[in-house]
Formats: C-alpha cells, sequence, structure tokens
C-alpha cells in the first residue's frame, strides 16, 4: 500500500511539474522594437512580447499591459500612466500605448501578461522600460557651433578637421548625466577622455539641410523634406564631480561630401555640431552644458577626411589631452555660431555602425623596397589599423584594393610622430577591399604591423540557414557578406566602394532576403523615411537615391517606396509604418500616371531624363527597352497598393487601383504582346516573366515557350 501511495504523490507531483512548464510566459519584451529603447519620439510607443512555452498548440487569448512612473510601483501593479485590463487578442506585437500623455525625458516602465487557449493566466513578464526623446524644438537649448564658415562653396577642397573642446564643474552628487549630440557629417565625442559610445560613422545619413544642386547627372527638381538624426547617451559614469572636459572631433561624412562629383555637385555645408548635455542632480535640481560660443575650437592631425577617397592624418600634429581636464587651449579660438540645418531633429533609433570583428591578414608580401601585398582571407567593409614605428616625417601610403584589383581611389595617408611604436586607424571613412598596398620608403612592415577591421551597420541576425549541401551554405554565407558589407548608415548601397549610393531599385530586389536575415526593423523604417522625405511633395516622384545623391534609373527605382514597405508589412505585420507613408506611396502611383503617353505607356519617368530598361546580363547593353519595364513597374507598384488600401479598410482607393490595373494590363498586352508566338516584345526571357512575376497572367491559353518559363499564361 506504502508502495502505491508513493507512486500516485510521484504522479501527481510529475504532472503539476508538467503542467507547470507547459504554463504559457512572457518574454523578450520590446518598445518600438527595441529593448529598453532610449529618445523615443513616438507618443504611443508600440510594445511587442513574446510567448514562451514547452507545452504544444499553446496561444494567447488575451493580454493585459501594465506601464508605471517607477519600478517599484509597477512590482506594486500601481499602473499609474496605463492600465489597458484585459484585452481579449492573440496580438503580441505593436500594441499601441493607450495612456497619459508623455513627455519630453520621461523613462516608463512595463510589464504584460497573457491568458492561454485554456482562460490560464500567465505570470507576469519581467519589467522593461522606455524612455521618451526631446519631443519639442524648444526641448533643445543648445546651438549649432563650427570652426569655420565656407569661404570657398563651389570648390571640391576641404579644410582639416575641427576639434572643439568645452570644460564644466560639478559640485553635487549626480543622479543622471545624459548627452544629446548631432555632429554633421560624423562626430567622435570624448567625456574626461573616455570615448562615449561604441557606434562609429555617427549619425546615420539622412537628407539633412537644403542645399544648392550643380552639374547634375539626372535632373532633379528637389522639393524634399529634411530630416537630421541626433543619438543619446546615458553618461553618468563618465561625469566626475570638480572638473569635467567634453571634447568633440568632427569629419566632414555626407554633410560635406565633395570627393566624388559623378552625379553632381551635393554637398551641404561645413561640418557643425550640436551638444546638449543634461546633468541631474541627486537633490532634483538640472544642470546643462550646450554648444555655443563659450566653446573652444582648432584643427589638429586629421588634415583630410573623405567618405570615398579616405584620410590623410599627420601624427607630428596630434593634440596631446585635447579632451582631458588640465589641457591648455589658450591658443586655440572661440567656436562660431552657424547657421542650424533646414532638417528636423529625430532620435535615431536605427542601428548604428560599428566595428564588427578583426581580421589578421593571411599573407604579407614584399614586392620591393617600398611595397608591402597584404592579402586577407574575404572581401571587407571597413579599414586598416596599422602598428608602426619610425622617425618624425616618416609617410606610409595605404591603397585598398577590391579581387579586381582596382582601388576606386581609396587611399589613407599617415604621417609618422616619431619616437616609439605609434598606432593609427581613420575615423571618418569606410573602404572596401581584400587586399591592401602599402608603400613606404622609411618603414618596415611585416606581417604584424597591420589588422583589417569589418565596419558596417549593425542589424542583429533574423536567425541563421545551414543544410547537407556546402555549395548551399557558402552562397548564404557569402549573401550575407555582401550584404552586410553594403550596410552603412541604415541603407543598403548599391556597392560599398565605388558608388556608395542608396539606390533605391537595388534595395527593393533585396529587400525580402535583408528581412529573412537580418532584424530591419529601425533599420527599414529609417529608410522608408529617407524615401519619403526625397519624394516630391508636389508631384509625387520618387528619386533613385534615398537619402537623395543622385543618379538615374526609372519607374523601377521609384517603385521601392511601395514595394518595400508592403514586403516589410507581410513579414513584420506593421499597419502602422504603412499609414505613416500611404499618401506618398499613394501619390507615387498618381504620378505615374502622369507620366504615360496616349498608348497608357510610360517611355520616359522625367521629360528632360533617362531610365534604365533591364540588363541583368554581365557585359551587356540593356536587353528590355525601357517602356516595357517602365511600364510593367507601374502596373505593379497599383497593383500593391490596392493590396495597402484593403489592408487599411480603405475600400473605395481599393476599387481605384483595381479598375487601374486592369487598364495598365490592357494598355501593356496591346503594345508588348504578340498573339501569333505568346512571346511579349521579342520573346526575351525577362520581357515574358515580367508578367509572371507581377502575376497579371490567368489560365486561359498555353503555348509552348523556349524561354525561362515553359509556359505562359495570357490574359
Amino acid at each position: 500500500m506504502k508502495y502505491y501511495c508513493l507512486l500516485l504523490s510521484f504522479l501527481w507531483g510529475f504532472v503539476f511539474f508538467v503542467s507547470g512548464q507547459e504554463r504559457i510566459s512572457v518574454c523578450n519584451l520590446r518598445c518600438e522594437y527595441l529593448e529598453d529603447p532610449v529618445a523615443v519620439e513616438n507618443e504611443k510607443p508600440l510594445l511587442s512580447w513574446q510567448l514562451q512555452s514547452s507545452g504544444q498548440a499553446k496561444s494567447q487569448t488575451a493580454y493585459r499591459i501594465l506601464v508605471a512612473s517607477s519600478p517599484s510601483l509597477l512590482a506594486e501593479g500601481k499602473a499609474d500612466f496605463w492600465d489597458s485590463g484585459k484585452i481579449t487578442s492573440s496580438r503580441s506585437s505593436q500594441v499601441g500605448y493607450e495612456g497619459k500623455p508623455l513627455d519630453s525625458r520621461q523613462t516608463l516602465y512595463w510589464k504584460a501578461m497573457v491568458w492561454d487557449e485554456a482562460g490560464e493566466a500567465s505570470p507576469w513578464s519581467e519589467t522593461g522600460r522606455w524612455t521618451m526623446g526631446l519631443l519639442e524644438p524648444s526641448d533643445w537649448t543648445a546651438r549649432w557651433i563650427g570652426n569655420r564658415e565656407d569661404a570657398y562653396p563651389d570648390s571640391t577642397l576641404t579644410t582639416p578637421a575641427p576639434y572643439f573642446r568645452k570644460t564644466f564643474r560639478i559640485n553635487k552628487p549626480v543622479k543622471q548625466a545624459k548627452a544629446y549630440i548631432c555632429g554633421l557629417g560624423f562626430y567622435e565625442m570624448y567625456l574626461n577622455g573616455e570615448r562615449v559610445g561604441d557606434q562609429v560613422l555617427a549619425p546615420a545619413v539622412t537628407n539633412f539641410d537644403r542645399r544648392p544642386l550643380k552639374k547634375m547627372l539626372y535632373f532633379f527638381d528637389d522639393q524634399s523634406n529634411q530630416r537630421v538624426l541626433y543619438n543619446t547617451f546615458d553618461v553618468t559614469s563618465l561625469v566626475q564631480k570638480a572638473e569635467n572636459t567634453v571634447g568633440v572631433l568632427l569629419g566632414n561624412g555626407w554633410y560635406n561630401q565633395r570627393d566624388r562629383t559623378v552625379e553632381g555637385c551635393m554637398w551641404y555645408d561645413t561640418p557643425r555640431l550640436l551638444c546638449q548635455l543634461e546633468i541631474e542632480y541627486t537633490d532634483g535640481s538640472t544642470e546643462l552644458v550646450v554648444t555655443d560660443d563659450s566653446w573652444k575650437t582648432t584643427t589638429g592631425p586629421l588634415l583630410h577626411d573623405a567618405i570615398f577617397t579616405g584620410e590623410e592624418y599627420d601624427a607630428r600634429l596630434e593634440l596631446d589631452g585635447w579632451n582631458r581636464n588640465g589641457y591648455k587651449d589658450s591658443s586655440w579660438k572661440k567656436a562660431l555660431l552657424v547657421r542650424a540645418p533646414k532638417g528636423s531633429l529625430h532620435a535615431q533609433l536605427a542601428p548604428h555602425e560599428k566595428i564588427i570583428r578583426i581580421l589578421q591578414p593571411v599573407s604579407c608580401e614584399q614586392k620591393d623596397d617600398s611595397t608591402y601585398w597584404y592579402a586577407f582571407p574575404e572581401m571587407i567593409s571597413g579599414w586598416a589599423h596599422i602598428k608602426v614605428q619610425g622617425n618624425a616625417g616618416d609617410r606610409i601610403k595605404l591603397r585598398f584594393v577590391g579581387e579586381e584589383k582596382n582601388d576606386f581611389g581609396q587611399v589613407d595617408l599617415y604621417t609618422l610622430r616619431g619616437g616609439g611604436v605609434e598606432q593609427w586607424e581613420p575615423r571618418f571613412t569606410w573602404h572596401t577591399f581584400r587586399y591592401i598596398e602599402v608603400i613606404s620608403r622609411q618603414v618596415r612592415m611585416n606581417k604584424e604591423s597591420l589588422v583589417a577591421k569589418v565596419v558596417h551597420t549593425d542589424p542583429q541576425p533574423a536567425g541563421s540557414f545551414s543544410c547537407s549541401n556546402e555549395l548551399f551554405n557558402k552562397i548564404n554565407e557569402v549573401y550575407l557578406r555582401t550584404q552586410k558589407n553594403n550596410f552603412h548608415g541604415s541603407i543598403s548601397s548599391d556597392c560599398p566602394h565605388r558608388e556608395r549610393l542608396a539606390y533605391t531599385g537595388d534595395a527593393q530586389v533585396v529587400v525580402e532576403s535583408s528581412i529573412l536575415s537580418f532584424d530591419m526593423t529601425q533599420f527599414c523604417r529609417k529608410w522608408f523615411d529617407d524615401m519619403g522625405d526625397a519624394r516630391n511633395r508636389k508631384s509625387g516622384y520618387v528619386p533613385h537615391t534615398a537619402p537623395f545623391g543622385g543618379g538615374g534609373g526609372g519607374p523601377a527605382w521609384g517603385s521601392a517606396y511601395v514595394i518595400m514597405p508592403w514586403a516589410y508589412y507581410c513579414y513584420y505585420g506593421d499597419t502602422v509604418l504603412l499609414n505613416r507613408h500611404y499618401e506618398g506611396m499613394k501619390q507615387w502611383v498618381a504620378y505615374l500616371g502622369t507620366r504615360t503617353d496616349a498608348r497608357g505607356i510610360i517611355v520616359r519617368e522625367e521629360p528632360d531624363g533617362w531610365c534604365l530598361g533591364d540588363w541583368c546580363a554581365p557585359g551587356k547593353k540593356m536587353e528590355l527597352p525601357e517602356p516595357l519595364v517602365n511600364t510593367a513597374y507601374y502596373y505593379h507598384s497599383a497593383d500593391l497598393m490596392s493590396k495597402v488600401a484593403a489592408v487599411l479598410g480603405k475600400e473605395e482607393d481599393r476599387l481605384h487601383f483595381d479598375r487601374l490595373c486592369t487598364r495598365i494590363r490592357q494598355d501593356f498586352n496591346t503594345v508588348f504582346f504578340n498573339p501569333s508566338t505568346y512571346h511579349y516584345w521579342e520573346g526575351r526571357q525577362g520581357a515574358d516573366v515580367f508578367p509572371l512575376a507581377f502575376e497579371w497572367c490567368r489560365k486561359v491559353k498555353r503555348k509552348p515557350c523556349s524561354t525561362l518559363c515553359s509556359l505562359i499564361w495570357i490574359v
């Protein structure tokens, strides 16, 4: 009998143990897709979570969210900002905050619980939090400062990089200190000699300002919106009682990019800085340290920095201790109050650029007395870090070469200071290379003298892929590396060395693979804002690069403004983003309608512009006529807008786009379809595949095809 009682007790214990294990729980809390974000601007932030259970067929049927002003209140269940109550819904992503109005700088704490399919409640989640950014222009008391005005606005030459510093005192215990900063084009910030943040090449590129457009490769009527991103840092651990020093170094970045003018002369202005340090003391008082003309500025060893070419650095001019207390800055001049960019200030929630990993060279070959050839295991985007020794004035030239042995003008120059081992790497450029040629008549190099640092925007992986086929694994590995090499400034470039531009035509063909491979939530939201900013608000025209950087293309490029948000919705279910851009997307399709000729075909996008057709085959000219490609994308954009309108409940618009699709399809078939051969145009693969790819063929007639598809279905 004892045996059976023990067995029964064990079985009951096991049942309760398994039941506990199968119980649903809430984890991975996210606000605006981020973990505990700072500088949130959405006044109704989107809250998301994931479910966890070892049981099968578990699901959420309801949820409850609590939001409070402190962790202690939240722990007591006192939601002084929002208690959603029990909401019957399976939704666990992008649940909008519906509580009290939120103010700048506010930090809120939240947690969630759910009910499963059996009506059983989960325990409360761990606590998450978010902090609001600076929501109003009046929150900024800092002024934009610079080192000089642009005396030669038409010149492609730039001047040495400006350094800025400011000392201030703290006499009371500090509760919290935050830094809000924007340095255009790029910046590095230091507090008491310590680097603030681990980001590089910050902030992310946007359409910063109004600018003169000269010698344009492709006509552009600039009716765009402007936006400038600032970064936010908690610097509490870096401030100290008594004297403190903040130092900032600026680079030209995209704001003063003058070294490539193929697409036109499109620089904005000389580098400028906006910085606001907010200190909250334990007694409740606050203090601001802001950029104004009390800051000091000078130039130093960074003689030249440019995105496309590289940097020139003379270590003999180094300013030892310039960003620390006690530095003598009597020779520095007062900072200059400069014009503020036209762009409105917004917090950067998109991922930063970072140094991702370090590669050792696989070989170092000495070609002659002054030339060394370093080879690396793969093509990377980043720069070199050198460790050398020589005399003052010795020079080193580093030439960055790709697999095709072309450097595309990517060169760094370093002049030694002398007196011991020196280490250096660039700050405000990146190179794309597999090989580095080092030229120096004075400095002896070896394999240990140089490493490569991989640098790109750092979206987190969304998953992984592996299979038994090593070729497929290798293809996936090469794709991931190639895609990451093209991630800079939270845009995806057409190439990371030659043009480096955010061509939207290139982006729309990789958007799905990017989403499948990486967390593209904030990356894409930032980039879609870039497209919305760049579009012409009067005509609806969307340029071929966004942020706008010149260059040509055609409707397949501007159509990315419809294609990419739709793909984003398909994977993330984000209707907030669709609503945000709906009118702009709708206006783009209307714009295309104004470019059709009497046949309903788009021959040209802009009267004075030019278009690209389809030119997929390497080494060949375009094999499909531009009007065919243009009109196919007109249909595709209208078709997707019908789907977007349906998702957003805009029935009248959906019917309009459906009718438009029917008309475009009929016009396209009238002009390009040959009923005797059942081919489009001349029967090229691309011409026949467009109707299939854009889903306007129906199963009515079949005819053998010798092209990409064995059958084509004709309307």
